[in-house]
């Protein structure tokens, strides 16, 4: 239970490997692309489905 120390814990964080400032880029752009698909998606499926459901006079 080294770890469970302060002094282990900075032990474990420095073996950690942190991404590049480009990988980081690269992620975010990602996330942010997925985050923006996934909204229009949605937005546009609602509107699509409230329509529907407006021609069939159930809303």
């Amino acid at each position: 239970m080294k770890w469970f120390s302060l002094k282990g814990v900075r032990e474990e964080v420095r073996k950690i490997q942190w991404p590049k400032r480009k990988e980081m880029a690269t992620y975010t752009a990602s996330v942010l692309g997925f985050v923006v698909f996934f909204a229009v998606y949605f937005m546009f499926s609602e509107i699509i489905i409230s329509q529907i459901l407006r021609m069939l006079k159930v809303f």
